[in-house]
């Protein structure tokens, strides 16, 4: 039998607290015998989750932390909701016993802001990681030696696993029981919660939300959204915006956690998206319109960041699916 523990702290994401106990039900179900066995632990023996829900809990004190160790989101959606949550007594606890679990016998996962508790813990230094999409600079300034990306899912570096935001948190668990019990018991588990694994959170990030962060990189974010048919080098755009490639580089890496040409991509992706899903023109054109090179660029593009092709996003195809 393998054992998860859910570690949850004051605040925590209900949500995800559930899709931890329905995966781990569902698996059990699926393979009809008790194969995992979750157990909550806590600083405190009684947690209130976020929305008023409890949780009774075993005090980390007396927990020895088993084969797997996940930790559900903190509740917080804002960089200061996040600091203050990292300054609380339990969650100092919770990271100084994180920090001591043997990596070699334990898989640790997080998802949303529980990945700023794993940077807590030191546990992200190194290794690449990711949280939910607009605070990956934010996770960078906490973990300044972590590698933060902000378009993937769920990232795996050794026993270190990341997720999203809160929602990402059933991406995180499927990806774990792929890992433990394989594809077709993954598979499974997908169709009988009706999830899709997902790959990539690009589809939902917003660069106009995330360049406001750094004056150079809101300019040059708006400029390439008004001439996105246009050809974009790294020099063109560290030229456009005054600044030398390396400081381009920099400054955007810190901002949305991309390079200047990955944050062009991006601004392509979220307008192929919104062409797709509202329009009728023919790939080619949007292809064109967004300065993609033709409509297998496009369909390359759609596929790796949602999983699905450029037709299934059609309002015809969704109206068939409903």
């Amino acid at each position: 039998m393998i054992g998860f523990d859910a570690l949850v702290l004051d605040g925590a994401s209900a949500s995800a607290v559930g899709v931890t106990i329905d995966v781990v039900s569902a698996a059990n179900r699926i393979l009809g015998k008790p194969a995992f066995d979750l157990r909550f632990v806590s600083p405190e023996r009684h947690v209130a989750l976020r929305g008023g829900l409890t949780v009774a809990a075993q005090p980390l004190a007396d927990a020895c932390a088993r084969e797997v160790v996940v930790v559900p989101g903190l509740g917080a959606a804002q960089p200061e909701e996040i600091a203050e949550r990292l300054g609380g007594a339990d969650v100092a606890v919770a990271a100084e016993w994180l920090a001591g679990v043997d990596g070699r016998a334990t898989e640790l996962a997080a998802s949303c802001t529980a990945v700023f508790v794993l940077a807590a813990a030191g546990l992200l230094d190194q290794r690449r990681c990711v949280t939910t999409w607009w605070l990956g600079a934010d996770l960078a300034r906490v973990a300044p030696a972590a590698r933060v990306v902000i378009d993937e899912m769920v990232v795996r570096d050794g026993p270190v696993w990341t997720a999203g935001s809160a929602f990402a948190h059933i991406d995180l668990m499927l990806a774990l029981m792929r890992h433990l019990g394989g594809a077709a018991l993954t598979d499974e588990l997908a169709n009988r919660l009706v999830a899709d694994q997902r790959t990539s959170q690009a589809s939902f990030l917003i660069p106009s939300h995330l360049a406001a962060r750094d004056d150079a990189v809101a300019t040059l974010e708006r400029f390439v959204r008004s001439r996105l048919n246009e050809p974009h080098t790294l020099d063109s755009l560290a030229r456009l915006c005054g600044l030398s490639t390396r400081t381009l580089a920099r400054r955007t890496r810190n901002a949305v956690g991309l390079s200047p040409l990955q944050l062009v991509q991006r601004v392509r992706l979220e307008r192929s998206l919104h062409l797709l899903r509202t329009s009728r023109m023919p790939l080619e054109e949007i292809a064109a319109a967004v300065g993609l090179a033709d409509p297998a660029t496009l369909h390359r593009l759609v596929k790796k960041h949602t999983g699905r092709s450029p037709g299934a996003l059609r309002p015809s195809a969704q109206a068939r699916a409903s």
